[in-house]
């Protein structure tokens, strides 16, 4: 909250929040003061997005905000029109400015898009549904099974369907949807935003765009990902929902194929896509059963015996072991210093014999290899399997499936090394 002093000062300048004002020279909208901070600094959204706290010595009012009440634009409906369904989940793609909450909050409503994407409304009938409302790294496996059902659910009654999702956790819920909607025969496209909303640099706008156009223009069947291909607004890729990876923080371009090409690229300013994928569908086949209790290890210099033996007490159905270079961990013993090694290969084999164990790199692009060292050799002697080119997080998703949808461990085995929807590559491509 505004002090006293502060609430006394906007008033006598007829000053409300929303309201253009210039602040000690600084020109921006006024926000709402949150109740942590200084109560004697004044809140100003700048035309970068960004909001500062500046003490007012000079305030004066630039222009008034526009009337809360606008009506809402209607939402146009055309049986010439392909039918396109937003599912939000939560993150930043569907959400826009609140001068009464001081940041960015939802915006669920097809009106709601309609005004913040006028140009989607002119392609196609916009429809809208909530799933779930959350920042994406508070996203549970339980979440990943709650959209697709509700995919599974509605998927004959659209044209496509894109998932409004955080960029935080895209990769897992890509992967899991990936797997429990097999061979789906309807185009869903994951879809988020690094830049919020409320600034100019936003991708939000270009990202829905550009999937809702590959969804009507190519007859994409399956689950992919749209996101910025460079930091220009110029390109976007569509890329396997279970092959990608978040490989920057805060880049607009900050999602990559890995070990993969992308399926398509959507020209924003020539309105052009480009298609690199061919429609080969089997029968449709949910399998929404996930076993939650998996665990993930990170191999590092320094690593201990102790750490294993977590694991074995935690009773998991599986481990993912996120290995160095083509699957390795400390498992030979050369001196004093790596005498703990041996105990570290013990706990490994006690490890494989109660949970199904596989290893992937954390070299992400390329493939683990366990035969051509003899550290691989033993982790496989010891009872671990290979994630073949699966990146970490691809791995993780894949062993929660392939437990819950097998009726024994070697079962498991088997289907976690069985390419189900294009997870899974025989020959390695490198695109870096």
């Amino acid at each position: 909250m505004y002090s006293d002093e502060i609430h006394d000062l906007l008033e006598e300048k007829d000053i409300e929040k929303g309201d253009l004002v210039k602040v000690n020279g600084r020109e921006g909208r006024l926000m709402p003061k949150p109740e942590s901070g200084d109560p004697d600094s004044i809140v100003l959204k700048l035309a970068s997005g960004y909001n500062i706290g500046l003490e007012p010595e000079e305030i004066e009012l630039v222009e008034e905000r526009e009337s809360k009440e606008v009506e809402k634009p209607e939402v146009p409906h055309s049986e010439d029109k392909p039918d396109i369904l937003v599912l939000h989940t939560g993150g930043t793609i569907a959400s826009r400015v609140s001068y009464e909450e001081g940041g960015v909050k939802p915006a669920f409503d097809p009106e709601d898009l309609v005004e913040m994407y006028p140009e989607l409304a002119e392609k196609c009938n916009i429809y809208s549904e909530l799933v779930a409302q959350m920042l994406s790294e508070n996203m549970e496996p339980e979440h990943w099974q709650e959209i697709a059902r509700k995919i599974d659910e509605v998927k004959d009654e659209y044209d496509g369907i894109i998932v409004g999702h955080g960029t935080d956790t895209m990769s897992y819920t890509g992967a899991a949807l990936s797997l429990m909607l097999n061979n789906i025969d309807t185009g869903v496209i994951l879809v988020g935003s690094q830049r919020s909303s409320d600034r100019p640099s936003t991708d939000a706008v270009m990202n829905l765009h550009c999937a809702a156009d590959f969804l009507i223009e190519t007859g994409f069947k399956g689950v992919g990902i749209c996101m910025h291909s460079s930091s220009s607004d110029t390109n976007c890729k569509i890329m396997n929902a279970a092959k990608i990876r978040k490989m920057h923080t805060s880049k607009r371009d900050a999602f990559e194929p890995i070990n993969s090409e992308p399926l398509g690229i959507v020209n924003y300013e020539e309105d052009e896509i480009q298609k690199n994928f061919e429609t080969k569908r089997s029968e449709y086949n949910p399998q929404f059963d996930l076993t939650t209790d998996v665990g993930l290890l990170k191999v590092r210099p320094g690593m201990k015996p102790e750490e294993l033996e977590f694991m074995i007490e935690q009773d998991y159905g599986g481990v993912i072991i996120e290995g160095t270079g083509l699957g390795h961990m400390p498992v030979d013993s050369f001196d004093e210093k790596t005498s703990h090694h041996k105990k570290i290969l013990n706990k490994l084999e006690e490890l494989a014999d109660q949970s199904l164990v596989a290893m992937s790199s954390q070299c992400i692009n390329g493939r683990t290899d366990m035969n051509v060292y003899s550290a691989g050799i033993k982790i496989q002697e010891a009872g671990i399997i290979e994630a073949g080119d699966m990146h970490p997080e691809l791995a993780y998703v894949k062993l929660m499936w392939s437990l819950a949808n097998s009726e024994s461990m070697e079962e498991a085995k088997e289907l976690f090394q069985t390419d189900i929807n294009g997870e899974i590559n025989r020959r390695s491509t490198f695109n870096g």
